[in-house]
This record gives structure tokens, C-alpha cells and sequence, in this order.
């Protein structure tokens, strides 16, 4: 199979093909969201665990009430009052009721609640002005969880809607898929870690940053170290990386240069490269491979193809190692405000602005000078796949949205 100078899609499926689980671990469910569940989930309790009333009320046997009305009230005896989370401990007969708060058990022999709002009370007694039907306001035992039932399947993403559900079903402890610890390796000798003083010609890892940040936006751990450009500079950096970490994520020294040295050394180390070069732009010296088993990645140094090579292809696979298996990003549909164009061979990527004009989304490809700028304002990322030269003005086409307070405004 061919390795050097793959398609966009070719590239983008071995990394997803070649992603394997690190593992389970369990945790307290009020650390869960955001991971995924590596074993199916089933609720311990019934929720509600009793018979319980929707509403502040009474309870009635409903036959006492089945000619009440406004003209011609019905009145009942008051024997007793339930709040939530109190036993029943009385029986309600024709011709009485017990006054219930909402979230209150049922008594025994209660039909229905009648609420407030139907009713005046008098003392021991009460008028009823309106009918309760077997069943009403009464929210049934295990109506929202049953014992037994499955609540979160293997695989599936923990939201805090789910969490909800599965603390109602009585589960305090769950196993998800371990997130993979991830070392970034900035290279180059002009690079430097932020806090270092800064000198003529040199830069501070920004790439790995931006990475580190994404990650971290997902929960993820991950640590960044710099290396020289000496081919044992980079060794050693590799090589210490890997006794603490999953996945490597390599920034810098990933093309053909003189000191792009980066493949070369993993060559070295006795890596299994699974693909080099990708026909996609900006990005196009992405690599992916594997050293003693764990996975490497590398990246060019360039701002922009270093963004584009990790969002399209590394943060989408390192994330499937945890157990993601859906997009990362927002996809949405937008509307060109000018042509925009590719090549016949190759995948090109456009970064966008995003504005609104109403009802729709309007995609604004971007022409900044400065590549950091462009990147603090791209809130969109069109892809022309390969085969397909221009895609004129005006049209609707797919795109992934980066920010998504931006998302949430548009709508």
C-alpha cells in the first residue's frame, strides 16, 4: 500500500482504522461528563421508587368525585398530610382524602390527586369543585427509570442530561474509556516554551498550545516539551516522552528539508509508518505512524498547516482513542459569499468567517496577511474535495464551525 503522497480521505481513514482504546477506568459519576462509557449501564432503583403526586393537592378515591363541579362541590374528610420522602402510613377510604404535597407517596387506597387550585379547605374538611380521574397527577412508579433497564449503552457519550438519568437510576460509580495521556514535542532550535526569555529568531511554541489547548477543552492530560534540530536532540525528546505517555504528537521538522529531520528520526527508532505527505492543503506533511506499539504524529511547523493537519486528522483519531466515535466539531450548512477554489488532485481546506443574514449562514473566505491573525478569526473551515476544481458564489455547502458560542448566536 502506498505511504508517500496519499489523498485527504485515504490518510484521514488509517488514522481512525489504526486507533486502538487505551483502556477502562471507573470514576464517580459527577466526574463523567464528557467521556465515554466503556460498559453499558443499568439502573439500580425504580425512579420514582413509589407512586408519587405531581402536584400540591389532595388524595382522593376518584368514585367520591365523579359528580363534583363548581355548582355542585363534593366535601371530604382531611385524615391525615404526606410531604415528599414520608412513608404512607394511613389508607384513604371513600369519603376522605389526605392532604399531599408534590413528590409525595401516594397513599394506599388514593386514586388520584385533586389540586389546589379545585379545592377549598375548611378546616378538617374540604370542597372539591372538580372531577380526578383514575391516574391524575399521580406520576407511577419507575415512570422515569425502571430496575434493570438499560440507561447508557456501551460507547455512548456522557452528557449531563445522561448523568442525570443515570444518578435518578442509582448509579454513583461508572467505567468509562481511559483518555490517553498525549506528550507534544515542539522541535526546532528556534523554539521556545512560553516563560522562557525571548531572544532575536526565536518563537514561542504556539502550535503545540493551540494542540494542548484543544485537547485540554476535551479533559484531556497532556504535556509539551522542546527539542533542538539535532537528530539527538530530537531522539532523546522522543524517547523520554514515551515512558509517560500514550500518544506523541510531533511539531516541526515533518517535510523534506535539510533540517526536517523529524521522520528521519523515527526511521531511526524503528518506527512503522503507516503514511507521509497527504494531497491536502495547508497541511500536506502529516504523518502517522507507530513506535513500540504507541502512536506517533507528525506535523509541520507552519501555523496554518500545522492547524489544519491536527484538526482534520490527529484530534479526530486521538479523540477515538477514548471512545469518541462522532465528530468533535459543530457541522453545519452555510452560503459562499465568493467563489472559492481547488485543485483536480488535491483536498483543499478554506478558513472562513462566519456572519449572519438571516435566515441563513454566511461563509466569508478569509484573506489576512498575518497566518496567527487568520487563525484567531477563523470560525469556520469549508473543505473542496479532491476531484472538484471551484465552487462558485452562492453556494449551500457543509462546513465545520470552531466556535460555538458564534454557532449558538447564528441560530
Amino acid at each position: 500500500m502506498k505511504k508517500y503522497d496519499i489523498g485527504f480521505e485515504q490518510a484521514f481513514q488509517l488514522a481512525m482504522d489504526n486507533t486502538r482504546l487505551v483502556g477502562a477506568e471507573a470514576i464517580g459519576i459527577s466526574a463523567g461528563v464528557g467521556r465515554v462509557l466503556a460498559a453499558s449501564v443499568y439502573a439500580a432503583v425504580d425512579s420514582p421508587t413509589v407512586d408519587a403526586s405531581l402536584k400540591d393537592g389532595y388524595a382522593v378515591v376518584s368514585s367520591d368525585l365523579v359528580n363534583a363541579s363548581e355548582s355542585s362541590p363534593v366535601q371530604l374528610e382531611v385524615i391525615g398530610h404526606l410531604s415528599a420522602g414520608e412513608p404512607a402510613q394511613h389508607r384513604v377510604c371513600p369519603g376522605t382524602a389526605m392532604r399531599i404535597l408534590s413528590g409525595a407517596q401516594v397513599p394506599p387506597g388514593a386514586t388520584a390527586v385533586l389540586a389546589d387550585e379545585f379545592t377549598v379547605r375548611n378546616g378538617n374538611y374540604f370542597q372539591a369543585f372538580a372531577t380526578a380521574d383514575q391516574g391524575r397527577n399521580i406520576l407511577p412508579r419507575g415512570s422515569d427509570v425502571r430496575r434493570g433497564e438499560i440507561l447508557g449503552e456501551k460507547g455512548r457519550l456522557l452528557t449531563p442530561q445522561l448523568i442525570g438519568l443515570l444518578v435518578a437510576g442509582g448509579i454513583c460509580d461508572i467505567e468509562v474509556f481511559r483518555q490517553p495521556k498525549i506528550g507534544l514535542l515542539a522541535t526546532g532550535s528556534e523554539i521556545l516554551l512560553p516563560g522562557r526569555p525571548i531572544a532575536p529568531g526565536k518563537l514561542y511554541a504556539s502550535n503545540a498550545a493551540l494542540q494542548q489547548a484543544w485537547f485540554h477543552s476535551m479533559g484531556f492530560e497532556s504535556t509539551v516539551a522542546a527539542s533542538g534540530d539535532s537528530e539527538s536532540a530530537i531522539a532523546d525528546a522522543l524517547v523520554s516522552m514515551f515512558s509517560a505517555c500514550d500518544v506523541i504528537v510531533t511539531s516541526g521538522g515533518a517535510w523534506k528539508g535539510d533540517r526536517d529531520l523529524v521522520v528521519r528520526v523515527l526511521d531511526g527508532l524503528g518506527w512503522r509508518m503507516l503514511f507521509h505527505r497527504v494531497r491536502m492543503g495547508p497541511g500536506k506533511a502529516v504523518a502517522m505512524g507507530f513506535l513500540k506499539n504507541k502512536p506517533v504524529f507528525c506535523l509541520p511547523g507552519g501555523p496554518a498547516s500545522n492547524e489544519m493537519a491536527f484538526m482534520m486528522i490527529v484530534f479526530p483519531a486521538i479523540l477515538k482513542f477514548s471512545g469518541y466515535s462522532h465528530c468533535p466539531f459543530i457541522c453545519l450548512t452555510g452560503r459562499l459569499e465568493r467563489e472559492i477554489t481547488g485543485q483536480a488532485d488535491w483536498t483543499q481546506f478554506i478558513q472562513c468567517e462566519i456572519t449572519q443574514t438571516h435566515p441563513e449562514i454566511l461563509l466569508r473566505p478569509g484573506k489576512m496577511r498575518s497566518r496567527l491573525a487568520a487563525m484567531t478569526r477563523t470560525h469556520a473551515i469549508v473543505k473542496i474535495p479532491e476531484g472538484v476544481e471551484r465552487i462558485p458564489a452562492g453556494e449551500r455547502l457543509p462546513f465545520i464551525c470552531l466556535n460555538k458560542d458564534l454557532f449558538a448566536i447564528c441560530l
